[in-house]
């Protein structure tokens, strides 16, 4: 089951060009973290996350042996996906993940829940975005 999401907010860190592995994901994925340009973002993820748990018949017993999902740390969104999100306008031509470091972007993907009800964010497209000429690094 997959709802539709659309963030706005700087890059943190990235491996959306050179996606890596780990020992406890050993595909490499894709990998972004954002910090979203408004706090009330992370109250809205919240809330569809939860929506999309109703509507999957995840159960809300606490005693239910299940790790926890990690789609917020701290102040930032993780986005994880499989494939490679797709770069337009200005990113087209990023070559590195320290390029899109500070990048002020609008993403766009998808709520995801998997049949064993773990729940990750995905990110399809990545594009810039406008902030009415406010850039935090100048």
């Amino acid at each position: 089951m997959n709802t539709l999401i659309r963030i706005r907010g700087w890059i943190t860190d990235s491996h959306v060009i050179n996606p890596q592995s780990s020992i406890y994901e050993p595909e490499k994925i894709h990998k972004l973290r954002l910090q979203p340009e408004n706090p009330i973002a992370f109250k809205e993820l919240e809330e569809a996350i939860e929506a999309v748990k109703v509507r999957s018949g995840t159960p809300t017993n606490k005693s239910i042996n299940r790790h926890k999902d990690v789609l917020i740390d701290g102040c930032e969104m993780i986005f994880k996906s499989f494939y490679k999100p797709k770069l337009y306008g200005a990113l087209e031509d990023i070559s590195s993940d320290e390029e899109l470091l500070g990048k002020f972007v609008q993403t766009v993907g998808h709520i995801r829940i998997f049949k064993d009800m773990n729940i990750i964010l995905t990110a399809h497209l990545i594009e810039p975005a406008l902030l009415d000429d406010f850039d935090p690094l100048d």
